[in-house]
């Protein structure tokens, strides 16, 4: 048993990638169930529907790509630029000195190895990989998935086949709700960037709201990513525009923190502002940016099966209690209760 067990972690650690991306594709093909029921519903296949999806998807894409693409990349290739510069920051702004002792840039003091060029190269390459084949994915688990949901259905017994339907319908509808609220947040984080941005006078507004956007949909964590290109083209821009890019940056993230994301992701998932921010710490500890991103969900799920099997047969068993009680005054009670019926 010990050696099975030493084994099995081993084999888990070593596919820790490979289960990410397969639940990560679990997880966003679950929040495309509801379109793809409503196309069932006005009598169009699973498959077409699929393939419908993706081809809107793509079209989205190539628009944005064709209006927004050339724009930032003519702005980055034009801040990059500015990297041979950033060496010589820490004598122009102590503020943006201690940025850069906590945040290394490539370019910075001696520049990049050799080595770490290529480790670089090979975490881009890596991330590539891992984002083609979860987008190669996902179709598969969406058109599939009724499939996979029958054959667990059989598996159980018929008293709690009833349960079973009402946890994936629960799952389907917040983990769709957490999708959509994410992308709304992150929308909205790259148009009030772009406008404040283009206020303050900061070059290349258009890439640095892009850039936001992105990282936004990181909970929690991706304000902090955004922000670094940010305030280091803000810094070799001007002081001025530093400081009002600054202000501009926290103004918001508290805007996001504690007015727009509790209000949005309360209506999405359901779940108390403690409860996100322990999920997001626990997620992001275990796996990273990925982890982050199915924390909500994920949290959203336990919540669910807690409730079904843990909280509600309990306070069922309690209320059972409480009504089979005949002589309740007669019982023996502790403190300062006395003989007040429980609820």
């Amino acid at each position: 048993m010990v050696i099975a067990v030493v084994i099995s972690v081993r084999i888990l650690a070593s596919l820790q990638n490979v289960l990410l991306i397969i639940i990560a594709a679990f997880v966003i093909s679950l929040g495309m169930q509801p379109v793809l029921t409503n196309l069932e519903k006005r009598g169009m296949r699973r498959g077409t529907g699929m393939a419908l999806i993706v081809l809107i998807g793509l079209l989205i894409m190539a628009g944005l790509a064709a209006a927004i693409v050339p724009t930032v990349i003519n702005q980055a290739v034009t801040a990059f630029e500015l990297v041979p510069l950033v060496a010589d920051l820490e004598d122009r702004s102590p503020v943006i000195a201690d940025l850069l002792e906590q945040v290394p840039i490539p370019g910075a003091g001696q520049g990049v190895e050799g080595g770490q060029a290529i480790e670089v190269l090979g975490s881009l390459a890596q991330g590539l990989f891992n984002t083609i084949t979860l987008l190669l994915l996902v179709p598969y688990f969406a058109v599939s998935f009724p499939a996979m949901k029958s054959w667990m259905f059989r598996l159980l017994r018929r008293d709690h086949r009833e349960d079973f339907i009402y946890i994936i319908n629960q799952s389907t509808e917040l983990t769709s709700n957490y999708i959509i609220g994410n992308l709304t947040i992150s929308l909205i984080a790259g148009v009030i960037s772009f406008l404040g941005f283009s206020l303050i006078g900061l070059p290349y507004a258009v890439a640095l709201a892009a850039w936001v956007a992105v990282t936004d949909l990181i909970p929690g964590f991706g304000a902090l990513i955004g922000a670094v290109p940010v305030l280091i083209v803000a810094g070799v821009t001007g002081s001025p525009e530093f400081l009002w890019a600054f202000v501009l940056l926290i103004a918001y993230q508290q805007f996001e923190n504690y007015v727009l994301a509790p209000r949005v992701m309360k209506r999405a998932v359901d779940l108390s502002p403690p409860v996100v921010i322990v999920a997001l710490l626990v997620g992001g500890t275990l796996a990273g940016i990925v982890g982050a991103l199915l924390a909500l969900p994920v949290a959203a799920l336990i919540k669910i099966l807690a409730s079904e099997f843990l909280i509600r047969r309990r306070v069922e068993s309690v209320r059972d209690g409480n009504a089979s009680a005949t002589e309740p005054s007669k019982r023996k009670h502790r403190g300062r209760i006395g003989s007040r019926p429980l609820p």
